[in-house]
């Protein structure tokens, strides 16, 4: 400003004359002192904003827009009235900047407006910014160049146009990426530039390790959204915690420990202009891949581009695999790490056979199937399995980033790079090996010979095999009936009762088929399971053949409890069944002759401790077992008015409590029956019911403990008294 109207100038409040503590007035009574103030702290505030209002009313009448008023440098300073009112200064008064435009005559030196005088904290973030270089703020030019003069919005007014003065550029790349569109869709969730780079006043450059944007930094400012559970639920992200994967990867790592020239985000993302995958612009669109890891990896993506792979993605095949494919995205480790998929552990079975054992995926791009059991069948795939780090993998032979095709000469699979190859490993290895193939799958139209000896084999093996089987058990059938001959013609006493028997027979009939049933579904592609499980697509055979065993169960249990209750034998039979504290004893006793410590085996009664703990046990399975597969088996029912945690827990029962009665069977049951040198090759009493005289206790009483020569005399003494 030039020259300016002379403008009335603002009396101070400490300016106003004493007022005592009361004072009285013509019209009524004395008024206390500060209500007094207050009315005229009032009314001085009242007529300093009309005099500002009269002040900026002047003002215009020489900075009024089309005036051609300009300063010393030429510059404009025309004020437009209305873009002032509706700006965030609206209310204040030209002076309120201007002081020094308050002086009559006034130069544009002496009213140049400071913005410090309102905001004097902001210099001391912007010192210390990026954005210092734009000058001081006492003549207000460094605000001016990003907030304007008159102008004045909001930083949420503004949006990006508020960082396009001087990054216009960048402001335009941001306006065309992901970010950008869906912040002009209205989409509050869309980063803004200070969501990445700080506040304006606080913005330091991306060179400063303390930036938001900084190569150390980036990913954690990434990650304030695409790390945010919530936030990646809400937009469906493909990814949920890429900063995490990233962090654990061979960058992060890098990153962490100084090496700057790894990359991060924006190396791979872009920096301004990020686009999604599906855009073919974007740097990680699938045919862009290879070459936005040339950036660092360019000796690599030369050989690469050359590759089958490589000139299949140009060619658009989308199914053809790139550097993430192989490599990971985010959690991208190093070929040695056990967890990465190209180590020597994971080449073939995680990241060739991805594809090469997809048949829809051969089958459609026409190459051969197979490739990928070959390998498992043959010693390298076999001692791959087995843990083995040294032996040959895909990568091996084929090559890691050089895969060619094998009728491409420069391939390493070529017929007459095979000797070369396979030298590696086998140094004897000579030109006729190239004469088969490498992959052989014994087909009848491929590898006849191969395919006539596996056949030969699948016929012999279950023949001969059937012919010992039936052999064997003929002769065990026969001999097995001699041995019952005699076991029967011996003195035998009656064991278990017939009732007792057939109980036994419902119960080993059903435990056995429960158990094979019920773990083919837990283990379908166990070789016994398959011919179980093989009808479940069209015939859940499996299924109904399972509840009607366990049906059986639950119906011999019930006949069980039934003969307790109402037979003699029954009653009689809980009675000696149950724990006593003599069993504590005769287990104590019994491992102490087992171990040598005692000559003598004890005796029992009529059932020992083992039995009476095989037999509580066996109750207590059945009943978590019925339970527990009720609810399985009425789920409908049990979710209809409880929550999936009842099913869950049931499951969890179910198979565990299987386990524990499947493994105590064989352990504890079978011992006694079969294995048990006394008794083997098996106890005949659940058949005839009778047993050897000396393996039937009947219930004994109490050990009596050897008298003493005290305790004897002292019996004589009192048989001769009476």
């Amino acid at each position: 400003m030039s020259q300016m109207c002379c403008m009335p100038q603002r009396q101070k409040s400490n300016e106003l004359p004493a007022i005592p503590a009361e004072s009285p007035t013509r019209f009524g009574p004395p008024v206390r002192h500060g209500t007094f103030a207050k009315v005229l702290t009032l009314a001085a505030t009242l007529l300093t904003a009309v005099a500002v209002a009269h002040a900026g009313e002047k003002c215009l009448t020489c900075h009024v827009p089309g005036s051609g008023l300009t300063n010393s440098k030429g510059k404009d300073i025309t004020v437009n009235g209305d873009t002032l009112k509706k700006s965030v200064h609206g209310t204040l008064g030209c002076v309120d900047c201007h002081t020094g435009a308050a002086k009559e005559g006034h130069t544009a030196k002496a009213a140049a407006a400071s913005c410090l005088s309102c905001h004097p904290d902001a210099w001391t973030n912007l010192s210390r910014s990026a954005h210092a270089v734009l000058g001081r703020p006492e003549s207000s030019e460094a605000c001016i160049s990003c907030h304007g003069a008159h102008d004045v919005a909001t930083p949420q007014q503004r949006g990006t146009q508020l960082c396009a003065t001087c990054h216009e550029s960048e402001v335009k790349q941001f306006a065309a990426s992901v970010h950008g569109r869906e912040g002009r869709r209205g989409n509050g969730d869309a980063p803004k530039c200070s969501d990445c780079h700080d506040a304006a006043h606080k913005t330091l450059a991306a060179s400063d390790v303390n930036s938001s944007v900084s190569k150390a930094r980036l990913p954690e400012t990434c990650g304030r959204c695409h790390s945010n559970p919530e936030f990646t639920r809400k937009y469906l992200l493909a990814i949920a915690k890429p900063v995490e994967a990233y962090e654990a990867s061979v960058h992060g790592k890098a990153i962490r420990q100084g090496n700057l020239k790894a990359a991060v985000c924006n190396d791979c993302h872009g920096v301004h202009d990020i686009l999604p995958a599906s855009d073919p612009r974007s740097p990680i669109a699938k045919a862009r891949v290879a070459s936005t890891c040339a950036k660092c990896h360019e000796p690599v993506f030369a050989v690469y581009r050359e590759s089958i792979h490589g000139r299949a993605v140009a060619a658009g095949v989308d199914e053809a695999p790139t550097c993430t494919d192989c490599h990971g995205e985010h959690r991208i480790l190093g070929p040695a790490d056990p967890g990465s998929p190209v180590s020597a552990t994971n080449v073939a079975s995680v990241t060739c056979s991805h594809c090469h054992g997809d048949t829809r995926l051969m089958a459609r791009l026409d190459l051969p199937a197979g490739r990928v059991a070959s390998y498992e069948n043959s010693f390298h795939g076999l001692a791959a399995k087995s843990g083995s780090k040294t032996v040959a993998n895909c990568a091996s032979c084929h090559g890691v980033h050089n895969i060619l095709p094998s009728s491409d000469p420069r391939s390493t699979v070529a017929k007459a790079n095979l000797p070369k190859t396979c030298g590696q490993c086998h140094p004897d290895a000579g030109t006729r090996l190239a004469i088969g193939p490498i992959h052989v799958v014994a087909a009848a139209g491929s590898e006849r010979l191969l395919y006539y000896v596996r056949l030969f084999y699948l016929f012999t093996i279950p023949t001969v095999l059937g012919f010992m089987f039936l052999h064997n058990l003929l002769d065990w059938w026969r001999k097995a009936r001699r041995k019952l001959a005699e076991y029967r013609s011996s003195h035998l006493v009656l064991r278990l009762t017939f009732s007792e028997r057939i109980q036994h027979v419902l119960l080993l009939a059903s435990f056995i088929i429960l158990v094979v049933t019920g773990f083919a579904l837990k283990f379908p592609g166990s070789f016994w399971a398959a011919p179980i499980v093989q009808w479940e697509g069209n015939y859940p055979i499996r299924g109904w053949i399972h509840r009607l065993a366990g049906v059986m169960l639950i119906a011999a249990s019930l006949y069980h409890a039934i003969y307790l209750l109402f037979w003699k034998s029954g009653r009689r039979w809980v009675i000696d069944m149950l724990p006593r504290g003599r069993d504590l004893r005769d287990a104590v006793a019994y491992v102490g002759y087992n171990l040598g410590y005692r000559r003598k085996m004890p005796t029992f009664s009529k059932f020992n401790y083992a039995e009476k703990a095989e037999y509580w046990a066996l109750v207590w399975g059945t009943i978590v077992m019925a339970l527990s597969g009720i609810v399985l088996w009425a789920h409908n029912f049990v979710l209809k008015y409880l929550s999936t945690a009842w099913i869950d827990i049931s499951t969890a029962i179910h198979y565990y409590e299987a386990i524990l009665a499947t493994a105590a069977i064989v352990i504890w049951h079978f011992y006694a029956v079969i294995f048990d040198p006394d008794v083997y090759p098996l106890k005949w009493t659940f058949l005839t019911g009778r047993a050897p005289e000396h393996e039937v206790r009947e219930e004994e009483p109490e050990p009596v403990p050897e008298a003493t020569p005290a305790a004897e005399n002292d019996s004589d003494r009192a048989a001769k008294r009476k």
